[in-house]
């Protein structure tokens, strides 16, 4: 049984007057709703660019700066 393995991987981040706002909320310990935003942004941004079903796969998600993030999907699917 052969496998192809996939990796996609989207840099995104938010704007610096969003940055503030995600800076008070973590002050306060609100949920921070843009990085939260950015995040699925990224997610769903790699899963339009995703064209075959995997057969299974993970998300890694790393800090570049304050307000930008890497995320890396990963994965194999069945040829």
């Amino acid at each position: 049984m052969e496998t192809k393995q996939i990796t996609i991987t989207k840099v995104v981040s938010t704007n610096f007057i969003m940055d503030l706002v995600s800076s008070f909320q973590n002050m306060v310990g609100t949920n921070l709703t843009p990085y939260e935003k950015m995040v699925s942004r990224g997610m769903s941004q790699i899963q339009k660019e995703l064209e075959v079903e995997l057969d299974w796969y993970r998300y890694e998600i790393t800090q570049l700066t304050n307000g930008a993030v890497s995320i890396t999907l990963y994965g194999e699917m069945l040829l």
